[in-house]
């Protein structure tokens, strides 16, 4: 069972699955992860608490490295579906609802990511079996 997260005091999240991979579908071909990289597909399903539109920035999201200290910023924020649809880094949820997004991170393909960074508080992680 997912646990529930604070972005912020009136929005939560969700953390649905964690996947790695070497290449991105879009509608139009794909993108490969650059030599000694992957990619790190966090599924996030966020829940506007409140009765009006609140701000979001996917660039609070950051994949930690604890190996190396390092943050990895999402590169890219999509909506999941049959076909990888682009999101805004900066977007918004309307009141009341619901929204689902895969963000992409670039991550050194010899390490294993096991933390993610949101508005400062760490989250352990665990991947999709």
């Amino acid at each position: 069972m997912p646990k529930t997260h604070s972005y912020s005091e009136s929005i939560s999240f969700t953390i649905d699955k964690i996947e790695e991979g070497k290449s991105v579908a879009t509608g139009n071909g794909s993108y490969n992860a650059s030599r000694g990289n992957k990619f790190v597909f966090v599924f996030l399903t966020l829940k506007n608490n409140l009765d009006e539109k609140q701000e979001l920035d996917f660039d609070n999201f950051l994949l930690l490295n604890p190996k190396t200290k390092t943050k990895h910023k999402a590169e890219w924020s999509m909506v999941p579906g049959p076909i990888n649809m682009w999101g805004k880094i900066d977007s918004y949820i309307r009141k009341g609802d619901e929204k689902r997004r895969k963000l992409v991170f670039i991550f050194p393909d010899e390490d294993k990511a096991k933390m993610l960074m949101v508005n400062d508080q760490i989250i352990e992680i665990e991947y999709t079996k």
